[in-house]
């Protein structure tokens, strides 16, 4: 029995069910077997058309590429599901698609039932999660696990494994839509395979994930490249808000190089594939700690003095090496001064105290290395980590003999700065690269002089595919594109990227301080960390920045003060006046800086 899942379905909406039946994108049926949900009593049932048919009759028709699951509302149950998705490349032989369109289907068909104020929380927490599944970076495979490295894949492809469910065998930090299917999963609705039981809504459960995917082609001397790059975003990683803890990875940016030996198609069958690849790990310092807006350009990282940081630290690795298996080595691209210094010299002390034998700490301050511009450095970080680099990286062969070995992955790099998005990006970019030329080293399609750089149009292709992955990442947490891009995309720095970087470090700071906590209480609505409860609703999403407290005055009287200034110096022309207004407005805004914490725009829902 086949356990992908069914790559989208007609959604027969009528005044009491949803029905969910399986067919392609031409509208081929592709099973007897459909999804039915009871608009009134929330019943999940697996039906068969073979004992009971559809009823077409007076059912709105709409076409889906997926479910991405179900959520509770202020009206009750609602279907989130695909409209559209695009197909984005391959990877393994198995199509990789990205959600393009999504939309929010109420069990209730009116909001009658509802008082104002609950109207008001339906439509609040129905565009929180609009604005958390509209947003870019959701991607899926009917068939591959996305959650899962292809070393793992490669690894654990026992057929026992293969048996299981795909919702059921991911890995749950990386299926950001697992709570939204926790209510189709929990239907104990059994088929039997031998003396295996499968759950029937298993096929209708697709697993999404959210970070990036892309790949781009290339051939050198009739060797034939695809190169793929798969980030996975943790989904107990999501915070926007910046406060960090350790036990967590950002996410696993894995790059696939898929290298067919053979130019024309016919002769596949004598070709060779061979799949070499590399996982690194993203993630924060490896510490508690945490950073909080205040209003402040560069908030200052903060750790309580007791907090057992040692044994976060242990826990966090021994977690890494029961996951991951292998060395790992530290990458640690934080400044040795200021704000940073006193976050860096806690981690030395802890690294060195807990003396890992699978642990190695590699650290560079990146802005001293590379102050005034000074790129070409990295090649001092470059030559720290060569040893690992020639090493850490799987290889497998499939298709042909070959007097190459399999290998497997033994290690990887961790690589960390202050936020993980700017400095990190450049830094796994540079790894990635000299990986590459390692792994092409050891087929013998580069000689041992020769480097990636050598071949400009490779070497642009790939600098343009990390630099798309770092933008999305960095979408996906600051809401702009990565700083330092132009490093990335074109290997040097330019006037344009440097105003770019000025805009992009501009928006950060207003979003990260007047717009995140509510993005933030949409990923906890989105994620399941937020239930919606009609009966308990937050009193909290209804507070206002203007209020009557002493910080409502302040931001009331900062304004006012500020247009009597204006108005004085354009009308008045009265210099005692402007200066006294002035005064007022610059105490108002001193004590809103001081308690800048107030003022920020916080999450209401989750509290820490």
């Amino acid at each position: 029995m086949s356990t992908d899942i069914y790559e989208g379905f007609n959604l027969y909406i009528s005044a009491e069910k949803f029905y969910l039946e399986p067919r392609d994108r031409d509208g081929k049926l592709l099973s007897s077997e459909y999804l039915e949900i009871d608009r009134h009593t929330n019943h999940i049932k697996v039906s068969n058309a073979s004992i009971q048919r559809i009823p077409f009759i007076d059912a709105d028709i709409l076409y889906i590429h997926g479910l991405l699951g179900i959520i509770p509302l202020v009206s009750g149950m609602a279907l989130i599901v695909i409209k559209k998705s695009l197909l984005v490349g391959t990877l393994n032989g198995h199509y990789i698609w990205t959600v393009t369109e999504t939309d929010i289907i109420p069990y209730k068909k009116t909001t009658l039932h509802l008082t104002e104020k609950q109207i008001w929380y339906n439509r609040h927490f129905t565009e929180m999660l609009q604005s958390v599944i509209g947003s870019s970076g959701f991607y899926f495979s009917f068939s591959l696990d996305l959650s899962r490295s292809l070393q793992w894949l490669s690894e654990n492809g026992t057929p026992l494994f293969k048996q299981t469910s795909m919702i059921d065998r991911a890995d749950d930090r990386f299926v950001w839509n697992a709570y939204l299917l926790s209510q189709l999963r929990s239907t104990q609705h059994f088929s039997i395979s031998g003396s295996f039981y499968t759950l029937l809504t298993s096929r209708f459960c697709l697993p999404v994930i959210h970070g990036f995917y892309g790949e781009t082609h290339h051939c050198i001397n009739g060797h034939q490249f695809k190169l793929s790059l798969i980030s996975r975003r943790s989904k107990y990683r999501y915070l926007v808000y910046p406060v960090h803890t350790i036990f967590l990875i950002d996410s696993e940016p894995e790059y696939v190089f898929t290298i067919w030996m053979g130019i024309l198609p016919i002769l596949w069958r004598r070709s060779k594939l061979w799949k070499p690849y590399l996982l690194e790990l993203r993630g924060s310092i490896p510490l508690l700690w945490s950073q909080r807006p205040n209003l402040k350009w560069q908030p200052a990282p903060t750790m309580k003095a007791n907090d057992d940081q040692l044994g976060a630290y242990v826990r966090h690795f021994e977690n890494q090496r029961k996951t991951y298996g292998g060395n790992h080595v530290i990458v640690n691209l934080i400044s040795q001064a200021g704000r940073e210094k006193k976050i860096g010299s806690e981690l030395e002390r802890i690294v060195k105290q807990a003396n890992l034998s699978f642990v190695r700490y590699n650290p560079f301050d990146f802005h001293k290395e590379c102050q005034a511009l000074q790129w070409h450095r990295l090649s001092l970080l470059r030559d720290q980590l060569r040893f690992e680099i020639t090493k850490f990286f799987a290889f497998s062969l499939e298709h042909a003999e070959s007097d190459l070995t399999q290998r497997s992955q033994t290690g990887f790099f961790r690589t960390n700065c202050m936020d993980c998005l700017d400095r990190t990006n450049v830094v796994q970019a540079m790894i990635a690269r000299e990986s590459l030329t390692e792994q092409l080293r050891y087929l013998k399609i580069l000689a041992g002089d020769q480097r990636v750089e050598t071949w400009p149009e490779l070497e642009t292709l790939f600098k343009h595919l990390w630099a798309d992955n770092g933008d999305e990442c960095s979408r996906q947490y600051a809401g702009t594109g990565a700083l330092k891009a132009d490093f990335t995309r074109l290997g040097k720095r330019t006037y344009i990227g440097a105003l770019n970087d000025c805009i992009n470090a501009i928006t950060r700071y207003f979003r990260n301080n007047f717009a995140d906590g509510y993005r933030q209480d949409a990923m906890d609505v989105f994620l399941g960390n937020f239930v919606i409860d009609v009966n308990n609703l937050p009193d909290s999403l209804e507070a206002t920045l203007i209020s009557l407290d002493q910080n409502g005055i302040a931001l009331l009287a900062a304004c006012f003060a500020m247009a009597m200034t204006i108005l004085c110096i354009l009308v008045a022309e009265n210099i005692p006046a402007t200066l006294f207004w002035l005064a007022v407005f610059l105490v108002c805004m001193m004590f809103i800086f001081l308690n800048g914490e107030e003022f920020v725009n916080a999450p209401k829902l989750k509290k820490d």
